[in-house]
């Protein structure tokens, strides 16, 4: 099962590399401008409009690569540092892993300080920012067992020299320095208590011994020790990581009612309109009858008022 009270690991990993050393610098700077096809301008994707918000969340997958966070979603990734997306982020995935597919399934840095991505049935090995020779590989080839399909999600733990994989209610662990599926595996994911089944992300953080697990927009925060969910787990990722407001005050705010309220009701029924005028119209004319009737029994009932007269004998005095 995973390692019983694994004290926090305290091997230092490497910097990150800079991701400017990913292409050869004269054949960038050659064919970027003549080439209309190619997507990279610089370190901003040429697709303007089109770059998600890390704060829907929804991944594919993250993970810890030479102590930085790594996110993945489509054909972008984002780098976070100190809760925050560092600048020029997203970037295209195809323009820092030379070779390597959108919407990753899952990734882990190995014993050897190389980063394996997951797709599908495929795996790839990458050296810093490098293809290794002869990649992708089938998954087959990691040993008898792990599941030929895909992988949910992947994670090393530096003391042991193991590596577990997750897929839906079970997971798996290879060894390493073997190169090979340990015997007695898979084993249920409930043994790891308290984590979501089919985690899409892994990783254990340096300092505190813990293990965190992600899945939608929250995560989980194991106890490596007591083998089991912190109380008060799970939380919003995208605010305690990525320094968001999270998605329970977003909504709040998206749909929260505001003290004042227009109310506008518009009537687009074409039907319903001319149904209304052609009733008031002919009321309308109805009690213009009643006025022209009501006056002329008046003036037959009384005579020819006053002013009418004066007015005509002036007129013939006038004339």
């Amino acid at each position: 099962g995973p390692p019983d009270r694994i004290p926090p690991p305290t091997r230092p990993l490497p910097t990150v590399p800079p991701h400017r050393s990913v292409p050869p610098a004269d054949p960038r700077k050659n064919d970027r401008q003549p080439k209309p096809p190619r997507t990279p301008n610089g370190d901003k994707p040429s697709y303007p409009g089109a770059k998600p918000n890390i704060c829907d969340g929804n991944f594919n997958t993250l993970a810890i690569l030479r102590r930085e966070m790594f996110v993945f979603k489509d054909q972008w990734f984002w780098r976070v540092r100190n809760n925050r997306v560092m600048d020029g982020y997203p970037m295209q995935i195809t323009y820092f892993w030379r070779g390597l597919p959108p919407s990753i399934d899952a990734v882990y840095e190995n014993s050897e300080g190389n980063f394996v991505f997951f797709k599908g049935n495929k795996f790839w090995v990458f050296k810093d920012t490098t293809l290794q020779p002869g990649y992708p590989h089938d998954l087959i080839t990691l040993g008898s067992g792990i599941p030929s399909h895909g992988i949910d999600s992947a994670i090393w733990w530096e003391d042991v020299g193991k590596t577990y994989f997750f897929k839906g209610d079970r997971y798996w662990r290879y060894s390493e320095e073997m190169r090979s599926m340990d015997p007695g595996y898979p084993k249920p994911i409930t043994i790891w208590k308290g984590i979501p089944e089919s985690p899409q992300g892994a990783f254990v953080h340096k300092e505190n011994g813990f293990t965190y697990f992600y899945k939608g927009k929250e995560y989980w925060k194991f106890n490596n020790q007591m083998l089991r969910v912190e109380p008060g787990y799970p939380r919003s990722i995208l605010k305690d990581f990525m320094g968001c407001d999270g998605p329970t005050d977003r909504d709040k705010d998206r749909h929260s009612p505001q003290d004042d309220v227009d109310i506008v009701i518009k009537l687009d029924n074409t039907a319903s309109t001319v149904k209304a005028i052609a009733i008031v119209i002919p009321c309308i004319l109805a009690l213009c009858l009643l006025v022209l009737v009501y006056t002329v029994f008046q003036f037959k009932r009384k005579g020819t008022p006053r002013h009418i007269l004066y007015c005509k004998r002036s007129m013939q005095e006038w004339v």
